[in-house]
């Protein structure tokens, strides 16, 4: 499903791009800009735009070709800072943009007779690629790092035994950008909360090999009375062009460090006398775990006082399956967004487009509560905009 969403995103991307080039390009030369510069302008809006996914497209092939273990990342330093933020400040620019010049061009067809409108219009194309150009960069940076340390209270509360604390949390996506530095004062946060129970929805890595065993070694610094336990996220499976590798590698490494990875099991724990079963399913992109599989494991989680469903993704067709079969479901995933860009007046997260179980808490039926962590680090760019990362904290009580 993931790359039909590449596909409608570089479609809206080309479309979007050309129209405010040329709208660009027109402001330009109603000032007196010279031909040659406005030349230089449109091929460095059209290298900004496609110059990155083409090279990634491009590494992608290759390395299939020739055979590689391991897929060229553009995800470094170097080049996200020289290819892949700017190619993502370029299409929030011109994405953010297109309305207010589409409002522009709607309002001059209707006045574009009377004197000094084409200097007007001008001037509005270049505030409104001006605003934006301000804006978003500077929104990023101020809000660069914020993690919010969130807390929830979930079940009956029928009795008045201390609740079991669950920390929760997914897309560390451990890489150059979140490091192992970042990750152990997270994970110092969490153990601060003294949960009893650590769940994690997958996600440890992000991209290549090269993190794995420093993920691992962080991730076994979480503490808690009952153990670390964890899904598998989509990147458990990039380290390498062979996913089974990946997982198998990522698994072990997690293993040696105290923390389980389990994929489609019912763990029960025991808390003031009630049953707690918690259900974790392997539901990913790169894996859909088939429906007569999930009804087996909540068959078997339904003796239960009180059952948890942890899965790294909240699909709406997981929804329909999960939806009053189960007490609460934990996800991550969606980052809350990650890149919301401002749509007219209000930032918009591109992750309703998949599901409507974006960052935070939701109900799921009669029966059923739903909490979304933001996760903590980045996919693809490193960059989160208006969608800060977040640490779950929930207090059961039953």
């Amino acid at each position: 499903m993931w790359f039909i969403f590449v596909g409608i995103g570089l479609a809206l991307v080309t479309v979007c791009g050309l129209y405010a080039r040329r709208r660009l390009t027109q402001a330009l030369t109603h000032f007196g800009v010279r031909s040659r510069r406005t030349r230089i302008v449109r091929w460095l809006v059209v290298w900004l735009l496609f110059g990155y996914p083409l090279l990634v497209i491009v590494a992608v092939v290759l390395s299939r070709l020739l055979g590689q273990a391991t897929i060229p990342r553009l995800d470094g330093v170097l080049a996200s800072f020289t290819l892949g933020i700017p190619f993502i400040l370029t299409v929030l620019v011109v994405l953010q943009s297109i309305p207010w010049l589409l409002a522009l061009d709607l309002a001059y067809l209707v006045v574009r007779r009377r004197p000094g409108v084409e200097r007007l219009r001008a001037i509005g194309i270049v505030v409104v690629f001006g605003a934006f150009a301000l804006y978003t960069p500077t929104r990023i940076l101020v809000e660069r790092g914020d993690v919010r340390m969130r807390h929830f209270d979930v079940g009956p509360g029928a009795t008045p035994a201390a609740p079991l604390r669950i920390a929760f949390l997914a897309d560390i996506q451990q890489d150059a950008f979140t490091d192992s530095d970042r990750a152990r004062e997270l994970f110092a946060a969490v153990n601060a909360t003294k949960p009893d129970l650590v769940l994690s929805g997958g996600d440890w890595i992000n991209t290549g090999p090269d993190e794995i065993t420093a993920s691992a070694a962080a991730a076994g610094t979480l503490r808690s009375k009952l153990g670390t336990f964890s899904v598998r996220g989509d990147h458990e499976h990039f380290a390498y062009v062979d996913r089974n590798r990946s997982v198998r590698e990522i698994e072990a490494a997690m293993k040696a460090h105290g923390v389980e990875m389990l994929a489609n099991e019912v763990r029960w724990f025991d808390h003031d006398g009630k049953r707690i079963a918690v259900v974790f399913l392997n539901y990913n992109y790169i894996v859909r775990t088939d429906a007569t599989v999930i009804a087996s494991l909540l068959a078997v989680a339904s003796t239960a006082d009180y059952s948890i469903v942890v899965t790294h993704q909240l699909d709406r067709q997981l929804a329909a399956m999960l939806e009053d079969k189960v007490d609460l479901v934990l996800a991550g995933h969606t980052h809350g967004g990650q890149v919301n860009p401002v749509i007219g007046i209000v930032h918009v997260p591109l992750a309703r487009l998949e599901t409507r179980f974006i960052d935070g808490r939701y109900k799921l039926g009669h029966r059923t509560d739903v909490i979304v962590t933001a996760g903590i680090g980045y996919s693809i760019v490193p960059i989160r905009y208006a969608a800060p990362g977040s640490i779950e904290t929930i207090d059961l009580r039953l």
